[in-house]
């Protein structure tokens, strides 16, 4: 092949990489499927009581996340012509199996998150704290334990305590 017409084939066609890597096309039109579903749900938060003043409202963060995700999305399709000596490497691992575990961590997340509005946030953060590193292997158990105590009492302190956002508190209301 002529240097001339390697310049100009930045990934094999055999890849299904032309313009537009096809496979990575997919993904980014699922991904912006699910993004404007998630725009859509955050539009019909409830706005916050003029007694807040001008506060953002609850749709505005959700909204700032999806359009930065929109943004990388649209990244996807293209990103083999910026790094054209991987594309092989990722084609191939594309085609291989997906490993099980990839499929308990979406089977237990789905689960954690079907049961969060009835364990309460702080109670499903320590849940998914606990059982995802043990899960994918980790037998310190001590280091679980602490990071599964501190990690959601961190993030309860800093979010509830110091800027008053509100957790649905769940099972532990039966504590107050």
């Amino acid at each position: 092949m002529s240097d001339q017409k390697k310049i100009h084939d930045f990934a094999p066609r055999t890849l299904g990489a032309g313009f537009v890597h096809k496979r990575d096309l997919v993904l980014a039109i699922i991904l912006v499927a699910f993004g404007a579903f998630m725009y859509y749900e955050a539009s019909k938060f409830p706005e916050a009581p003029a007694i807040l003043g001008d506060t953002l409202n609850a749709d505005v963060f959700p909204k700032m996340l999806i359009t930065i995700m929109f943004l990388l999305v649209a990244i996807i399709p293209f990103e083999f012509k910026l790094t054209p000596e991987k594309v092989a490497k990722i084609d191939k691992d594309r085609d291989d199996k997906t490993l099980t575990i990839t499929w308990l961590t979406i089977l237990l997340l789905l689960t954690i998150v079907s049961f969060a509005e009835f364990l309460g946030a702080v109670v499903t953060m320590v849940i998914t704290c606990l059982a995802l590193p043990l899960l994918w292997g980790e037998r310190n158990y001590i280091a679980v334990i602490i990071y599964s105590i501190l990690f959601p009492g961190f993030v309860y302190l800093l979010f509830n305590k110091l800027l008053g956002l509100y957790f649905n508190p769940g099972i532990l209301e039966a504590f107050k």
